[in-house]
């Protein structure tokens, strides 16, 4: 089998983490350069719940910035002011002012009264238009990014046919509605020289590389047959080797219209032996296949 070096690495002074993480992101830091650092592609990758905290809070800072402006001016410069006066009731109408400004809501009962207080609402105002504008491209581009929400089973498994051939399995199912078409797989298998720590790659051939649709699970099978490189290995070389099945789809999203890509590995502690996947779907009684994800993990003792 001939190796191959998919854009890992090869020759290393030590041995490395796994070169792929379960969320399909590789383990690999950066120093130095100028472009260190992205705050699109932060913002754009980034959980959902981090990012409506951020948005909030650089929200929530940038008016109550304004409204201490506001109040060093003098409140007297904001018309409609409610009086009496109390630093915290000051604060209040300053800031709720400056959310009016901020999102060009202007409901007229507080407006500026004076030249300085016009120009930072002006000021205001520019600065609440491009955050929004900002913010706006920020939720388009996080819901129109394509991704693969592709669930693969936790471990792999070393599982034999019904003639006796041993088999390295993994299981998949699409976590969405959408119906995958075309999708591809392709997977390399890393192994590191305990001797000298340097990486060899080669390709697993798959019993089936590529399916038309995937509204079902995917069970991706490598015989393990004498021109396999995982012929006549057992759990103590997986761990010597360091042993690394690398895994990389292929699809095209209906919904996106556009390919869609997703990673996994697997490393020796994640395979299990001498077993074999439950199946993970049932036909219903009125004739529908059911896919139950929480299945798609379990496996069984071979008989």
């Amino acid at each position: 089998m001939a190796t191959l070096d998919p854009g890992i690495g090869e020759k290393f002074s030590r041995r490395t983490k796994r070169a792929i993480n379960h969320d399909g992101t590789f383990n690999v830091r950066r120093r130095g350069g100028p472009h260190r650092h992205d705050p699109y592609q932060w913002l754009i990758t980034m959980e959902w719940w981090p990012f409506i905290g951020m948005v909030v809070t650089f929200f929530t800072v940038l008016n109550v910035a304004f409204a201490f402006a506001y109040i060093s001016l003098g409140l007297d410069d904001l018309p409609g002011v409610a009086a009496p006066h109390g630093w915290w009731q000051d604060f209040l109408s300053a800031l709720f002012f400056s959310i009016q400004t901020f999102t060009s809501v202007g409901y007229g009962h507080v407006y500026p009264g004076s030249n300085g207080t016009g120009f930072l609402s002006s000021v205001e105002a520019l600065v609440g238009v491009l955050t929004f504008a900002l913010a706006t491209g920020l939720l388009y581009g996080r819901f129109s990014r394509p991704t693969a929400r592709i669930q693969f089973s936790h471990t792999a498994i070393i599982s034999r046919r019904a003639d006796g051939l041993p088999c390295l399995q993994f299981r998949i199912a699409n976590q969405r509605n959408n119906i995958l078409i075309d999708l591809q797989a392709r997977v390399i298998l890393k192994k590191t020289d305990p001797a000298t720590n340097n990486q060899t790659y080669a390709l697993l051939p798959l019993e089936r590389d590529t399916i038309s649709f995937f509204p079902l699970t995917w069970t991706l099978v490598h015989d393990i047959t004498a021109k396999s490189p995982l012929h006549g290995l057992g759990p103590a070389d997986y761990e010597r080797l360091d042993l690394e099945i690398i895994i990389q789809l292929k699809g095209y999203d209906d919904t996106f219209a556009q390919d869609v890509h997703a990673r996994n590995s697997y490393i020796h502690d994640e395979i299990e032996w001498h077993r074999r996947f439950i199946r993970a779907y049932e036909v219903a009684e009125d004739g529908i296949v059911e896919v139950n994800l929480d299945q798609l993990h379990l496996t069984e003792a071979l008989a």
